[in-house]
């Protein structure tokens, strides 16, 4: 692993450890499924995430982000090469478009039928808390893989602002599945600029409307621009989480998991 690799690695493990001691004391909601098993299968899960990428990455590291940006900037390719903007100009705008290429993708991820199937692994989830930031099939770990790379190299992104963007994609992803509820001072404060616990928790809403919006992961502000913002529950009462028709089994076993896109 790479020393970037490795920072960004120690930052998650931070990032992870630090929400889910704060879950663990100030929880908004509570647990349907055993602590232990959720563990055990969605850290599992998120290291073939990881494993699985990694090995195909070593082999053509051009399909990762990071390699994509080396070789854009190499051949002078994407957009932002072509504008030639200021490295001040390019970096955050870099960040921003990335940002709402992953809004992109995960809207698609709901809209197609096949890469929905892989998609519905995340949500059949009946808990939200910050394993679920790590129960992603490797399979669509795969293909988001390949579309970061490509968005880095259409955009011709900086590699700074590359290793950036995927730092906060994965930190925010932490933050916003934590099961936490933030002072109601604060979230009216972050709300405007960031997604946070409470406004991600509806997309993981049983109701079909609601887990059809709120697909932003870092900036909300995509949600509210391109009307796929849900600002309330359309019910009174607890949040039901996950999918209807899993509702009454157990979702959290690692080979039910894998296998689930291909039934």
């Amino acid at each position: 692993m790479s020393q970037i690799g490795l920072i960004r690695f120690a930052i998650f493990v931070l990032v992870f450890a630090g929400f889910a001691l704060l879950e663990r004391r100030y929880p908004a909601r509570r647990w349907r499924t055993a602590m232990q098993s959720r563990w055990l299968s969605h850290a599992t899960l998120g290291g073939l995430s990881l494993i699985i990428p990694t090995i195909i990455l070593r082999l053509v590291p051009i399909l990762a982000a990071a390699g994509a940006a080396r070789w854009a900037e190499g051949a002078q390719f994407g957009l932002l090469h072509w504008l030639s903007l200021p490295s001040l100009i390019a970096i955050p705008l870099a960040i921003l478009l990335l940002d709402l290429a992953i809004y992109g993708q995960h809207r698609a991820m709901h809209r197609w039928p096949l890469l929905w199937r892989f998609h519905a692994v995340h949500h059949h989830d009946h808990d939200l808390d910050v394993t679920t930031a790590l129960r992603f099939h490797p399979g669509e770990i795969l293909l988001s893989t390949f579309y970061k790379a490509g968005a880095a190299a259409l955009l011709g992104a900086p590699l700074i602002a590359v290793v950036i963007h995927e730092t906060l994609l994965s930190t925010m992803a932490i933050f916003n599945h934590a099961n936490i509820a933030l002072p109601p001072r604060a979230e009216r404060l972050i709300l405007p600029i960031l997604v946070t616990p409470t406004m991600h928790v509806r997309h993981h809403s049983i109701v079909r409307g609601e887990h059809d919006a709120n697909y932003g992961n870092m900036l909300s502000i995509w949600d509210r621009l391109l009307g796929s913002y849900c600002p309330e529950p359309a019910f009174a009462g607890p949040l039901a989480i996950g999918l209807a028709e899993t509702q009454t089994r157990n979702v959290t076993g690692l080979r039910w998991l894998i296998k689930r896109p291909f039934r």
